[in-house]
């Protein structure tokens, strides 16, 4: 009995010390389970902590102009939250990023309905063609810059891609500077540079800026007055089709002169023929001054002038040259003129007789060259033209 006993006891013991012992391990396991998860707690709240610092570095870098970090945000943005996206790439572009401005552009497209962001889209395209080098682009820019369309209002950016453009010989850009240079909106106006710009433009063949740049002669704009340049650059313009020219160039001649007349009822019938409206008044009120047998014998030379510049069969400074030698005038040529092949009095004006008898009585013709369609103002809303040369007087 007593070996029975010492064993029960022992056996009792064995189970008492296993159970304490899994007891331990029980304990101990739910231990290094708690451990275990406070670590994984505290590695999520650093890891979030990180992160939330590392968006709040992305943040103040790209709230700072940093172009990397803003596109970043972009793309992460465009996935779940397109309004922000849009925030960042407009951003961007704003800092001439043209990845950007494609982004705008893009998401604009999936927004339509947004009439405010189409506008915007419109201006960030011509944006893109600016940067890739477009000279037209740039100068569409300046002006987008200026009336605030797409954008806000920038004028000391828009003045830049405008001269910008002008510099690389485009056209519009370098008549914009020209009438921006004398506009009062101008708020440091230089109308000696608005001949300088005019002048460029007249060496691109510009008939608009041949015409300007006669206007400001004619009217002391920047320069000292000067009746003979002021129609010289008129009449070269004229010659070429140019029916606003030929209405200036007939308005600078009336009453200058015994001849005056004669010539200013030449230049002014044929800028009627060629469609410029004003000046079918006052080529009516001079042909009432110089009687009617003046203004059949008048119309008579200027007929052949007419098939002439239809047909593109003037050269330079002919009809120039024809009207100083018929009228014995003496409008300004420059001292190395370009001969022409047009230069003949007899092929400008067939009938010499009706010329001469013309001369002679007081009224004399004169004409020009070639049609070309009419280069208006391709921004009629902002014409800084000085003293609105652009519009007829009467």
């Amino acid at each position: 009995m007593s070996i029975i006993g010492i064993a029960i006891g022992a056996t009792g013991l064995s189970l008492i010390l296993a159970f304490l012992w899994m007891l331990s391990l029980s304990m101990r396991r739910k231990r290094l389970d708690e451990e275990r998860k406070q670590r994984e707690i505290a590695y999520r709240k650093a890891l979030e902590k990180s992160r939330h610092r590392e968006k709040q570095e992305r943040l103040s870098k790209a709230e700072n102009g940093h172009v990397p970090t803003i596109l970043f945000l972009a793309k992460e943005a465009e996935r779940t939250n397109i309004k922000e996206a849009l925030y960042w790439y407009n951003k961007a572009a704003e800092l001439d990023n043209v990845n950007g401005m494609y982004g705008v552009v893009r998401i604009s497209q999936k927004m339509r309905e947004d009439v405010i962001l189409r506008e915007k889209s419109k201006y960030w395209q011509i944006c893109i063609s600016a940067l890739e080098g477009s000279t037209k682009g740039k100068f569409d820019m300046g002006m987008a810059l200026l009336k605030g369309q797409g954008t806000e209002i920038n004028m000391d950016k828009a003045l830049e891609m405008i001269n910008a453009s002008a510099e690389e010989s485009y056209v519009p850009a370098m008549l914009f500077l020209g009438d921006w240079c004398t506009s009062s909106k101008n708020p440091m106006p230089a109308p000696a540079d608005s001949n300088f710009w005019y002048t460029k433009a007249s060496k691109k063949n510009s008939n608009e800026g041949r015409m300007k740049l006669g206007l400001n002669y004619l009217n002391g704009v920047g320069v000292e007055k000067n009746h003979s340049k002021g129609c010289y650059w008129l009449e070269v313009a004229a010659e070429k089709g140019h029916s606003q020219s030929m209405y200036h160039a007939g308005e600078a001649w009336i009453d200058k002169g015994r001849t005056g007349n004669a010539i200013a009822y030449i230049w002014l019938f044929l800028s009627a023929h060629f469609g410029y409206e004003p000046a079918k008044v006052l080529r009516d009120k001079v042909g009432g001054n110089i009687g009617v047998d003046s203004v059949v014998g008048l119309q008579s030379l200027a007929k052949p002038l007419i098939q002439k510049i239809t047909a593109n069969k003037v050269g330079k400074h002919s009809i120039i040259k024809a009207l100083n030698k018929l009228y014995k005038r003496d409008v300004y040529l420059p001292a190395k003129a370009v001969v022409s092949n047009d230069t003949s009095l007899e092929e400008l004006i067939p009938d010499q007789k009706v010329a001469s008898s013309l001369n002679e009585s007081d009224s004399v013709g004169g004409g020009e060259e070639k049609v070309e369609p009419q280069a208006q103002s391709t921004n009629s809303d902002f014409d800084y033209s000085p003293n609105g040369f652009n519009k007829p007087t009467h």
